[in-house]
């Protein structure tokens, strides 16, 4: 088989072991970059060796390539010699550091002056849903009319991971898609895209949400998926379980959620700061 015969199957093994396409996609994409490194020196990828794997690795490291990419990397090699029945090629292979990140949330006042801004109620819909769903955008592109009950229950359907869950959203929400319903009166998907496109464009999604945060006057770095991570952090600085936090978003281990999000919520720690600087000024 040629390079594209060994990505093809590769990809067609990663779905039908329940993966997400976008995964597929990511690991096929890097694969391939790293299959054409080799093509002149083996006539298969199942020849390369660990030590030519680990010789590619700091090959990225010298072009300067992110701890990200090079992870990407790994994953994709690891996932594929186990699916071609080699997982011992890549199994001391490490992942990398990845480069820390300043975590950003918007405040509670900062998302809610988003969520009632005066702009159209398609737009006001997809906010709403973004932070009180908890939704990453893929999962709100992929909504669907018959997704969305009547006792404030939503169904995301084979979601990140192949998972599927069900969340809740306030009353308040369910009755602005009610209304959003009635008056925009969409096919198939909750949100259609313009021109007769049945699905909604994740490039609109971004531009909905940077443009309600600058009519609000908010300052800070705004993307579509800060509002997931506000309402988590909203929920676990108010007391709310870790476990349904985690299953609210949809994570594959609560490991993940205490991972991140602990180091975004802080007013635990506020309020026993405060409370031992007011015993201290006594």
């Amino acid at each position: 088989m040629n390079i594209l015969d060994f990505n093809t199957e590769f990809k067609r093994k990663i779905l039908l072991s329940g993966d997400d396409p976008k995964t597929a996609k990511t690991y096929c994409n890097c694969m391939g970059v790293y299959m054409k490194y080799f093509e002149n020196k083996y006539t298969t990828p199942l020849h390369i060796t660990t030590n030519d794997i680990e010789d590619y690795i700091l090959f990225l490291r010298e072009k300067k390539y992110s701890n990200s990419y090079i992870n990407q990397f790994i994953a994709s090699a690891k996932r594929f010699y186990k699916l071609n029945g080699q997982p011992g090629k890549c199994s001391k292979i490490e992942y990398h550091h990845r480069e820390p990140k300043t975590p950003t949330v918007l405040t509670y006042q900062e998302c809610m002056s988003m969520c009632e801004a005066k702009i159209y109620i398609k737009q006001r819909a997809v906010i709403n849903l973004l932070y009180w769903g908890g939704l990453r955008r893929s999962e709100l592109l992929n909504l669907k009319i018959e997704h969305i009950s009547s006792d404030r229950r939503i169904s995301i359907i084979d979601s990140k991971f192949g998972k599927s869950r069900i969340i809740t959203i306030p009353q308040e929400v369910l009755e602005l898609l009610r209304r959003y319903y009635k008056s925009i009166n969409p096919k198939t998907y909750l949100f259609n895209g313009d021109c007769g496109r049945i699905q909604y464009s994740a490039k609109s999604i971004e531009n909905i949400i940077k443009n309600t945060a600058r009519l609000c006057g908010i300052n800070k770095r705004v993307h579509p998926h800060i509002m997931r991570t506000s309402r988590a952090t909203h929920l676990l600085d108010n007391g709310a379980s870790m476990s349904y936090v985690s299953e609210f978003l949809g994570h594959e281990k609560i490991q993940t959620t205490k991972d991140f999000y602990h180091k975004l919520t802080i007013k635990a720690m506020q309020d026993q700061f405060d409370e031992i600087d007011k015993k201290m000024k006594l």
